[in-house]
């Protein structure tokens, strides 16, 4: 009877390692297939990003062609930038697309290969002459810029310095807008963007607008992918060679031709 007890109790023990193995085994196939789909976050910036947009955007179509190479299905949820990143840092998304890299971003966030170089330059009238060499030549000058860009931060401080006034737009089309009727001088901001609400956003006189040959500064643009995903690293690996593997057969650039082309 001792002996069979105690074979009871090996029995017992075998069966819950085994169901240990089971849950582990289980978890892993989970983990596995979540890495054959993720759901990104990405706000409006047309022509990269916008619901719009066919494929959402050329720079969310590369994002999701990237994945497809690598076996991986990208869905995209459009939200405003800010609450964006958000979903993203409290994993209410795995990632999102479009953000250039930052110090606190770093903390929370792996940041992918580049997606793309975002140039921002002055967009000025055809009728008013305007040129400058190093940003001080623009501190006496009314200039525009968009709400919470990279330009605002970038410009603050050098108009500070002059007799210039920065006026901030809520958007894009609004700041080409001022721009037409006069009520500033320039207008800094990326250059595709600018092209794009010229030609769908502003209407009747978008014409009189040029921009600036000379870039104010630029800066790559990444996919996110939050640190605190399981096989997170593995998964912005898979995502780069991708990337990869899209730049070399070409797809890259005809998805980018058409907002890259010289005007």
């Amino acid at each position: 009877m001792a002996g069979g007890r105690g074979c009871r109790r090996g029995l017992n023990a075998l069966g819950r390692i085994a169901a240990v193995v089971a849950l582990a085994l289980l978890l892993a196939v989970r983990a596995a297939s979540a890495l054959d789909e993720i759901v990104l976050t990405s706000g409006d910036w047309p022509p990269y990003y916008s619901p719009e947009l066919a494929f959402g955007g050329a720079a969310n179509q590369v994002v999701a062609e990237s994945f497809a190479l690598a076996g991986i299905h990208a869905s995209f949820v459009f939200v405003p930038w800010r609450r964006a990143l958000e979903m993203a840092r409290t994993g209410k998304a795995q990632g999102s697309a479009g953000w250039m890299r930052m110090a606190d971003r770093e903390r929370d966030f792996l940041f992918s290969d580049p997606l793309f170089e975002s140039v921002r330059v002055f967009f000025h009238r055809k009728d008013t002459p305007f040129d400058w060499s190093c940003l001080d030549d623009v501190r006496d000058l009314r200039v525009a810029v968009t709400l919470g860009s990279a330009e605002e931060f970038q410009l603050e401080e050098v108009l500070s310095r002059g007799e210039g006034r920065l006026d901030i737009a809520k958007d894009y089309a609004s700041g080409m807008k001022k721009l037409l009727l006069g009520r500033v001088d320039v207008y800094a901001c990326n250059l595709a963007v600018g092209r794009f609400v010229l030609d769908h956003r502003v209407g009747p006189g978008a014409s009189a607008i040029i921009h600036h040959p000379r870039p104010i500064f630029s800066e790559t643009n990444h996919l996110l992918l939050d640190r605190n995903l399981v096989g997170a690293e593995e998964l912005m690996a898979r995502f780069n060679e991708g990337l990869r593997k899209l730049r070399e057969n070409g797809r890259y650039d005809v998805i980018f031709r058409d907002i890259s082309g010289p005007r």
